[in-house]
């Protein structure tokens, strides 16, 4: 299995990104996708990949919250 430093990043429509509360934890998983789909408070809208190589996950509940998965490995 794979050890991940994950930024879980929350954003409520009020705030948005710009007052979002972020934190990090550390996952170890083989597939982030069903980590997220596991552990994660709403369905998954979108799997992307950054710059840097590392997989994105968000999350959301349709109405403006928005919780975003950033895996480094």
């Amino acid at each position: 299995m794979a050890i991940y430093d994950v930024m879980v990043e929350s954003i409520n429509p009020c705030g948005g990104a710009r007052h979002s509360e972020k934190k990090f934890i550390e996952v170890e998983t083989d597939d982030p996708v069903a980590y997220v789909k596991e552990n994660g408070q709403w369905g998954i809208i979108d799997v992307t990949e950054n710059k840097d190589g590392d997989q994105v996950i968000t999350t959301g509940d349709g109405n403006g919250y928005i919780t975003r998965y950033v895996f480094s490995e």
